[in-house]
């Protein structure tokens, strides 16, 4: 594999894992969501069950709503476990994009390194060359006036 097949391989595979966290992302933020609307949801729920209690309730009504808090807490905690893995999920994905940039940055370094190197030696060969024919030009006419 050339140096710039593993460069633009390296780009890739950074690119993919940019898109990756950005569904991911969005994936966090939809969750986020969900629970912000079950806080609130659950708060003008309580609100409504405090102006009924102060009405008074049958026990069929506390029942339901009993029951209602226990289906709205659970979803709540459906949706915590959904949060959390998902936050997991974009540590994961964001720490493998942090690695992978590192690679190709280091991949970048060390191809401007060759690069450098070989421009170096080019340039001390063309040196040399232009040494040698001067040294051939001038050292021939020393001996033509000798």
């Amino acid at each position: 594999m050339s140096v710039q097949s593993l460069q633009h391989y390296r780009v890739q595979i950074e690119e993919q894992l940019k898109m990756e966290l950005a569904e991911v992302t969005q994936q966090l933020l939809q969750a986020e969501q969900s629970i912000a609307r079950l806080a609130d949801d659950q708060r003008l729920q309580e609100d409504r069950y405090r102006d009924e209690t102060r009405q008074g309730l049958t026990i069929e009504q506390l029942l339901q709503w009993q029951s209602h808090f226990e289906a709205q807490a659970s979803a709540t905690e459906q949706a915590r476990r959904t949060l959390a893995h998902w936050q997991s999920r974009w540590d994961e994905a964001r720490t493998k994009l942090v690695a992978a940039s590192q690679d190709r940055r280091t991949l970048d370094r060390l191809i401007a390194r060759y690069r450098e190197a070989a421009q170096t030696e080019l340039r001390r060969r063309e040196q040399l060359a232009t040494d040698e024919s001067a040294h051939h030009r001038f050292g021939g006419q020393e001996d033509a006036l000798s």
